[in-house]
């Protein structure tokens, strides 16, 4: 029997290293946040779905995927030899997908005597920003889940997966005491699909007063970007994502290489024209894709479209 210690990314690798810790390292090497998601977990249909959403959407070879993060996320099924499972994640919503599929993969081995652990860090700091005397204090304060902590994780999961939002969004306003922030970290998840009358979200919507601001370079844009986000979590890489698909219209490169609004661009910023989301690449978040459903900001709610 072993102990593992699951680490949201090679951020903390570091740092949790200088612990000497006894036991495994898994890195969760995935971003389950983006792209169409399933209940089962590290299947080889699992593996084949997200190689090609890695491939379509951010040129990852499948060679690059597995060397990656294919061989970290096979160990996960290690765990069925686990004494003590201890997961290390953040306050934001790219962790607390990643982190909710885990909690449902080891809710689903049925192991009774197993202890299970949640490391979290303090509001929205991440774990890469403590010292590595501050990162030794933070497992001690690990909180201990019990039986109903997993089960409402593998709800969630189950239930994130679907394509069944208002069940999904009724049970995510709860927030059970070992995820104390959930409800603030899942109102972002919500506003990632668009809202009804200019037909961008949040961020695109953020992106584009950036940028109607002032023009900013690519990399300016994307750090002011993440000294900005509260509850995303997002890195580079779903930045770099999003500016590419709103450059398809809404946002002009001049040639010094500042990015700037396109005619378009300053017509969806001021409502006076809609943006159609129907001409990007099919998102998924979790089960649902963008294009099937609006965000209604005064309710808080998801709604169909008709």
């Amino acid at each position: 029997m072993k102990n593992y210690h699951i680490l949201n990314g090679d951020s903390i690798l570091e740092a949790w290293r200088h612990q000497n810790f006894d036991a495994e390292p898994i890195v969760f090497r995935e971003m389950l946040v983006e792209g169409e998601s399933m209940i089962e977990l590290w299947t080889h249909r699992f593996f084949e779905k997200r190689k090609h959403f890695f491939l379509t959407n951010y040129g990852v070879s499948f060679e690059d995927y597995n060397s990656k993060s294919g061989v970290e996320l096979q160990k996960m099924n290690q765990l069925i030899n686990a004494t003590t499972i201890t997961l290390w994640f953040e306050n934001d919503l790219f962790c607390h997908i990643n982190l909710m599929a885990s909690l449902h993969f080891i809710h689903q081995l049925n192991m009774n005597d197993v202890e299970v652990y949640l490391v979290l860090g303090e509001g929205t700091k991440g774990l890469g920003e403590y010292t590595k005397e501050a990162f030794g204090k933070l497992y001690h304060q690990k909180v201990k889940l019990d039986a109903d902590d997993l089960a409402f994780a593998s709800k969630f999961w189950e239930l994130y997966t679907k394509a069944d939002l208002d069940n999904f969004i009724t049970y995510i306003k709860r927030s059970p005491k070992f995820l104390p922030l959930l409800k603030e970290v899942m109102t972002t998840y919500m506003e990632q699909f668009p809202q009804k009358e200019s037909g961008i979200n949040k961020l695109e919507r953020r992106i584009l007063k950036f940028l109607n601001d002032e023009p900013l370079t690519e990399h300016k844009l994307i750090g002011k970007l993440l000294r900005r986000q509260t509850y995303e979590g997002f890195g580079d890489l779903q930045y770099e994502k999003i500016l590419k698909q709103l450059s398809s219209s809404l946002i002009e490169k001049e040639e010094d290489d500042h990015l700037v609004l396109s005619s378009e661009g300053k017509k969806v910023l001021r409502g006076l024209q809609k943006f159609d989301d129907e001409q990007l690449p099919y998102q998924f978040y979790g089960g649902a894709m963008r294009t099937e459903y609006y965000y209604d900001e005064e309710k808080s709610f998801l709604i169909g479209r008709n």
